[in-house]
């Protein structure tokens, strides 16, 4: 299915359109651009080197590839296609990572970026015989307003995943902020009669609010230690500017766990924020920081499995300490590297075999 986009001018023929892409391609891509015939999802490009390619393909051929088209076209030749035809596919959540027996889908939910990219290498890894589908937000292409509550985003997939047809089990992963909004899948298939396959969370938490009172003094006191063994090399005068900024830090620290108010959780707030992104990318990330900082955990009756990184998260406290309060049946698998580096080489290929030994078909 796809969606016509006019652009200006006549068309340019299919094979002119690939070769001007194979040469943008090279280019844009560098040593990763090399092989002409890969797919964008199989040559772990990440958000910056795939901006620079579309950029420079609206520069040269005056076109404006929407990003996650790009992604679910993956190849010059589809992409040329595409262009030739002046269509894109469809807008959907659904990309997929890796093909394999339709009867058998395994969702895995992209973290606040919203893009599939970071899951590419997990879904190569894995040892699973069913199709591997990446989730990512809506607003990417600028083609909808980016959903601002958990809920919502999480009716959105379950809403795509049901269109597909397929009974159950459902078998979902969600990474770091995808794991809250996989939370909510979870609850939402369950009340719509979905059997639940298997659920993971790698590495997820919440808001520092609903973190429990020891876990939330412990990552203070972590804080304060590593703001002074900063501060040791510093000169007098850059260590006093330095601990008043931390201070600062620290003072909103302290509010972010006591204020209740939604009017608090604002994106430039956030310890998570990230200034100067591309426009549609910023308002979908910054409307995930509102979202995650509104979330208020509830209880679920679900069996699911928490992928710890032993290095952990710099702003987070330890996630099973959060939703061993919510979920009813959480088991703990420790999986080498930090919060970030989990899912990509050389650590993804432990994660990978974990989860693996745990996803049974029915």
């Amino acid at each position: 299915m796809s969606q016509t986009t006019d652009l200006a001018g006549p068309a340019a023929a299919a094979p002119d359109i690939e070769a001007a892409l194979a040469d943008i391609w090279r280019r844009t891509l560098g040593r990763k651009g090399r092989d002409t015939s890969a797919h964008l999802l199989h040559i772990q490009v990440g958000l910056k080197r795939l901006l620079r390619l579309l950029k420079e393909v609206e520069h040269q051929l005056g076109v404006r590839v929407p990003p996650t088209a790009a992604l679910r076209l993956g190849t010059i030749a589809a992409l040329s296609e595409a262009i030739a035809q002046r269509s894109w596919p469809a807008a959907s959540p659904l990309v997929l990572l890796r093909d394999g027996d339709p009867e058998h889908p395994l969702y895995i939910v992209s973290a606040g970026s919203g893009l599939v990219l970071e899951l590419c290498d997990l879904a190569t890894h894995l040892s699973y015989p069913g199709q591997i589908w990446g989730l990512q937000l809506p607003g990417l292409d600028g083609e909808a307003a980016p959903l601002v509550t958990i809920e919502a985003m999480a009716a959105h997939y379950v809403m795509h995943i049901r269109r597909m047809g397929v009974p159950g089990p459902c078998h979902l992963i969600g990474y770091s902020f995808g794991g809250i909004i996989a939370v909510e899948m979870a609850r939402q298939l369950q009340a719509a009669g979905t059997e639940m396959g298997f659920v993971g969370l790698l590495d997820t938490t919440c808001h520092e609010r609903y973190w429990p009172r020891s876990q939330w003094l412990l990552f203070a006191v972590r804080q304060v230690l590593r703001r002074l063994l900063e501060v040791r090399r510093m000169s007098r005068a850059a260590a006093l500017r330095h601990l008043g900024t931390r201070v600062a830090a620290l003072g909103r620290h302290i509010r972010r766990r006591f204020d209740r108010s939604p009017a608090f959780a604002a994106p430039a707030r956030s310890i998570y924020y990230i200034a100067g992104l591309d426009p549609d990318f910023q308002r979908v990330r910054d409307a995930a920081i509102t979202s995650y900082e509104s979330y208020v955990p509830t209880p679920l009756a679900c069996r699911m499995v928490m992928f710890r990184s032993a290095l952990g998260d710099p702003h987070a406290c330890d996630p099973v300490a959060i939703w061993r309060r919510y979920i009813s049946h959480l088991d703990v698998v420790d999986v080498p590297g930090s919060h970030v580096t989990m899912v990509r080489k050389p650590y993804v290929g432990q994660l990978a075999a974990e989860i693996s030994r745990r996803i049974k078909l029915r």
